[in-house]
């Protein structure tokens, strides 16, 4: 038997886990110019995306529950 699996290209910004409901609001895994990910939290106020602090883990939000049937509208990109 033989298995194929697809290549997925993992460029920087490419949102790789997440929206994700943690505590109070939501968070994402973003990989990175370097293969690795980093943790973001949304921010209601200015409606961006920055660096989650420190205390956020990254088995957290894996662990956490997805957001469903959120509107696009609701989250946006950080300019």
């Amino acid at each position: 038997m033989k298995t194929q699996m697809m290549h997925v290209e993992h460029a920087p910004g490419r949102v790789l886990v997440g929206p994700k409901k943690l505590r109070n609001g939501y968070v994402r895994i973003v990989s990175q110019k370097d293969g690795s990910g980093r943790i973001e939290k949304f921010d209601f106020t200015s409606r961006a995306w920055f660096q989650a602090p420190e205390s956020v883990t990254f088995s957290e939000v894996w662990s956490a529950p997805s957001v469903p049937g959120l509107p696009c509208s609701d989250i946006v990109e950080k300019s």
